[in-house]
């Protein structure tokens, strides 16, 4: 039998060819379903490194009520436990909050418990955020102590003094604070009117609120690294804020100085004077409403000065 040599090479050539492409296209198929698990495995260890290298920060609250987290509905803590929420839900973080607040306390007050607890002191020392409410107490103790004199709109004659003080007291406390930690930064949260929507025609409380927060203002952010967080209007004027309050001062019951204590507490449990943002339980702190606004503005500030607590290779999620 006669052998064509010529065909028998073509043969061997298309069969190597044949076995080439699809060894080819096994290895690529292989190759590329073993790139796809080293992705995958890249991706589920990159996620692991991400959670194992979160940035951790230390918050720690001080103040009375408002860091406390008074008449929050959730007893959780107020705004200190929201914003570590929030925190966390935005950035790659993980927060870890220490909660000082008491209800009542004056500065000085705020003051002492630093000055007389180790394990306070320890806590404010390790923290890389501190959170501070003060100021609302001391301005109760005023107003409650000269009531005459606030209906006779005569407190201007007392209020110099009485502001003096409180600056001194307030000075006092952030060198107390900066004595533990002297480099962090420290968000100051503001006081506000309780009473405007349910005695808006009563001026001068407003006015006394207003000036204590800017002297509040004025003196915290004086100091390096202390920003403050302006709360004031939206919680004392609640849902009337930017509106027309001419119909909301004329449906008020005023004059207080005429009415009884039911009388004012028939005023504080009307639903046309009720402020949104205020727990309806004492008419006083905020309510789940009020601590979410606290928060957002909180975070507001700390967003503007995100360099001083936040490392620059943190992530958002």
């Amino acid at each position: 039998m006669r052998i064509n040599g010529k065909k028998i090479i073509r043969y061997i050539l298309g069969v190597c060819c044949l076995a080439f492409l699809i060894g080819s296209g096994f290895f690529l198929a292989s190759r590329s379903g073993h790139l796809k698990n080293e992705s995958t495995v890249s991706k589920s260890i990159s996620r692991q490194t991400r959670k194992a290298h979160s940035q951790k920060i230390s918050l720690v609250g001080l103040g009375d009520s408002l860091t406390f987290g008074q008449q929050d509905p959730t007893n959780r803590g107020g705004y200190v436990y929201l914003i570590k929420q929030k925190l966390q839900k935005n950035y790659d973080v993980k927060v870890t909050t220490h909660n000082y607040g008491k209800t009542g306390d004056r500065t000085d007050q705020i003051q002492a418990r630093l000055e007389n607890d180790p394990a306070m002191q320890k806590q404010v020392s390790e923290a890389d955020v501190i959170t501070m409410t003060f100021g609302g107490n001391d301005l109760m103790q005023v107003l409650q102590n000269n009531f005459q004199l606030l209906f006779n709109n005569k407190l201007s004659s007392i209020m110099p003094q009485r502001e003096k003080q409180y600056q001194q007291k307030v000075e006092s406390l952030m060198q107390t604070v900066r004595h533990y930690n002297p480099a962090v930064p420290i968000f100051v949260i503001s006081v506000y009117n309780p009473f405007y929507v349910y005695f808006p025609t009563v001026t001068a409380l407003q006015k006394y609120t207003d000036q204590w927060v800017e002297l509040t203002k004025k003196m915290v952010t004086a100091q390096p690294r202390v920003y403050f967080v302006n709360v004031n209007q939206r919680l004392s004027q609640g849902q009337y804020l930017g509106k027309n309050q001419t119909e909301l001062k004329k449906q008020s019951k005023m004059n207080l100085e005429n009415l009884s204590s039911q009388e004012i507490e028939q005023t504080l449990n009307d639903h046309h004077e009720k402020n949104v943002y205020l727990s309806s339980n004492d008419h006083f702190h905020p309510d789940l409403k009020g601590y979410r606004y606290m928060t957002d503005q909180l975070y507001k500030v700390m967003m503007a000065h995100r360099t001083t607590w936040l490392n620059s290779e943190t992530t958002k999620r």
